[in-house]
């Protein structure tokens, strides 16, 4: 008898390493530290400081340029120029500024967003910053700035920008413009119902936004500091971090559980009331993705307004 042959072996195929880039715009996204630079040679090396320093340079401050003369100095400077005190044209600029480099692209989105914030743009400036990100640049950049756009489109019932917004980037945001669909659909219309647990009794019921005994409602996840102030007739609701919960469950789950008890502690010693919200399929059934919320309902209780993400104040 032939001895039994050995199993085959199965190679496993190698995980591939993400770029020194793509590492530092992945690390930007979650928040994260950043990497120092790794050993790359030029152009890589400039390359990278550029992005580095688009990622971290101070508002009111612009990145230094790393680059040697040439096509990408010339992109570097013209951003910059872009970025000084007092720019000349800023939509000319914006339509005449190379964004061949991530770098270049993430600097011109800090930037703009914080003019958005500060209201230095108005609505059309903003529109076309938004445009400019949107069309070109890493695919971090252009999503941040498809749900700026979408965002106020939404705040502004602007249903030809969003039209314009979805058809543009139909091969790869379907599934963002979706859930700003949904909520277009929810203007003017009855509130809808979500499972939400009071406060700090921490009983669940199934509530109309309307029953909650507020006509302004703040969405937001509780920070592991102080309780934010409302103001009166603001309802307060607390999605969960990772809201993993069922969302027609009766129980909730041991780590949501304790978080609300958490919760539910913090607001009585401070004499306050709020609604928990554990479940993210609830909220993005509804297309309520991105903190912070408010929502205003008219005199019926119908949702007459949704501020969401980048297009809602700091504060309600």
């Amino acid at each position: 008898m032939l001895p039994p042959s050995p199993p085959p072996v199965v190679q496993t195929p190698p995980v591939p390493q993400l770029d020194a880039e793509t590492q530092l715009l992945e690390a930007y996204d979650w928040g994260r530290p950043l990497p120092e630079a790794p050993n790359l040679k030029a152009p890589a090396l400039a390359r990278y400081r550029w992005l580095r320093a688009a990622a971290t340079f101070p508002p009111g401050g612009r990145p230094a340029d790393p680059f040697p003369p040439g096509p990408d100095h010339q992109e570097a400077e013209a951003l910059r120029a872009l970025l000084s005190p007092a720019p000349q044209d800023v939509a000319r600029g914006l339509a005449a500024l190379p964004l061949r480099q991530p770098g270049t692209a993430l600097a011109l989105w800090r930037w703009g967003r914080l003019q958005v914030r500060r209201g230095v743009f108005g609505p059309d400036l903003r529109r076309a910053w938004e445009d400019r990100l949107i069309e070109a640049g890493p695919a971090m950049t252009r999503s941040y700035a498809l749900r700026h756009a979408l965002c106020w489109a939404l705040a502004d019932h602007d249903e030809v920008r969003f039209a314009a917004l979805k058809a543009r980037t139909a091969a790869w945001a379907a599934d963002t413009s979706a859930g700003f669909q949904r909520l277009f659909g929810l203007l003017g219309s009855p509130s809808p119902t979500l499972r939400l647990w009071s406060l700090p009794g921490l009983a669940y019921q199934d509530l109309r936004l309307d029953q909650l005994g507020a006509r302004r409602l703040w969405v937001l996840p509780a920070g592991p500091e102080s309780l934010p102030p409302l103001p009166p007739g603001v309802a307060w609701i607390i999605p969960d971090g990772t809201g993993d919960q069922d969302p027609r469950g009766a129980e909730l789950a041991p780590r949501l559980r304790q978080e609300g008890e958490a919760l539910a502690a913090r607001l009585q010693a401070a004499g306050r009331q709020a609604w928990f919200a554990p479940s993210r399929e609830d909220m993005e059934r509804l297309g309520l993705a991105w903190f912070p919320i408010l929502i205003t309902l008219d005199e019926r209780g119908n949702l007459k307004d949704i501020r969401m993400g980048d297009a809602a104040p700091e504060h309600p």
